[in-house]
């Protein structure tokens, strides 16, 4: 996608530059400037105030709120920094340095307790999230077993039950117990770090900025009632080394630019060991995906296997059923009427 030009709709597909990836890079200062006009004309729009962000440390939120503040001034950002038992203490201290050197006003807010009240730390024991080796085993084993380059997909897959294989199938009849646990333990903290973002959005007269990106977007990599819900979307366009080279133009510290992204869930775990790519490698697929280039071509461009292509292909085509939520029905103005069932005669005594 040609980022530099407009801030087209991220459905919308383009045509393929003549040397088919040119797309992937970026006017940064463009890009900028757009992002920009875009956050004062969305709030002028929504008659709001201010911007609030949830800073997690991480790339994405840091360029946004860098963004942000060039936009709107930093009197006109409130950041919330919402750590947990099992945030990694490098991330908080990445966001309160943003904050600082950006001059937000900025809160923190544990919801540990808000996380232990619904029963969330019970499924996996601080040893257990906090312990990233066991962590990175665990996922290696599931890759393992069930042939598949990225874990996470096969997880979606089991969720929503697509194709989850002989061993997904036998955990949602067997083991959903232990498994649901988990689903819960990963999508109920970024749902309630949402809540807190909105109740503060509500208390300064705010839009909440979301801060996901094209990548994570395509392949379905967040939680559509956490990380995928905002007022305005700044960065859903961009592919994450896409924003890598916009960060660097911002100004974003070095450290948070080249440390590996993570949804800061347990350990630290980095996001590319879940999905199974790099983020150079995904984006080049997911970017050869959207613009129909050959599978060898991507392959090639890549350095990745067919089999890697076609889970990413797959794990797009899941991130479009949850995009497709809630299911409902149509108007009743529309819907056929169903037709009563003749009623059988009754018989003669």
């Amino acid at each position: 996608m040609a980022c530099g030009r407009t801030l087209r709709s991220h459905e919308n597909s383009q045509a393929v530059p003549p040397d088919l990836w040119a797309g992937l890079q970026i006017n940064a200062v463009s890009v900028a400037q757009q992002i920009e006009a875009f956050v004062r004309r969305e709030v002028r729009r929504l008659g709001k105030r201010s911007v609030v962000i949830g800073l997690s440390g991480g790339l994405d939120s840091s360029t946004c709120a860098y963004l942000c503040v060039r936009a709107f001034g930093e009197k006109g950002v409130y950041g919330l920094i919402l750590p947990e038992r099992d945030s990694h203490p490098r991330s908080r201290l990445h966001a309160h340095q943003v904050a600082q050197r950006l001059g937000i006003r900025v809160k923190e807010r544990d919801i540990t307790p808000v996380l232990h009240e619904i029963g969330i730390y019970k499924s996996i024991p601080a040893g257990v999230a906090g312990n990233r080796s066991l962590l990175e085993t665990g996922i290696r084993w599931i890759a393992r077993l069930t042939r598949r380059t990225s874990v996470y997909s096969w997880a979606m897959d089991v969720y929503y039950s697509q194709r989850p294989g002989l061993l997904g199938r036998l955990v949602r009849r067997l083991f959903w117990r232990a498994i649901g646990s988990t689903f819960t333990f990963a999508l109920t903290k970024p749902r309630v770090r949402m809540v807190m973002l909105y109740h503060a959005a509500a208390k300064h007269n705010g839009v909440v900025v979301g801060t996901l990106d094209r990548t994570e977007w395509s392949m379905g990599f967040y939680e559509p009632h956490g990380d995928g819900a905002a007022d305005i979307q700044l960065l859903i366009h961009l592919y994450k080394t896409q924003i890598r080279e916009l960060a660097r133009y911002l100004g974003v510290q070095q450290e948070i630019v080249n440390k590996p992204s993570s949804g800061d869930l347990a350990a630290g775990l980095p996001n590319e060991a879940i999905i199974g790519l790099s983020y150079e490698q995904l984006d080049r697929v997911l970017y050869g995906l959207h613009h129909g280039i050959a599978e060898s071509e991507i392959m090639a461009r890549a350095g990745v296997k067919r089999r890697a292509v076609r889970e990413i292909r797959h794990a797009m085509a899941v991130a479009h059923l949850r995009r497709s939520l809630p299911a409902r029905l149509p108007d009743v103005d529309d819907m056929v009427p169903v037709e009563a069932e003749p009623k059988r005669p009754r018989r003669s005594q």
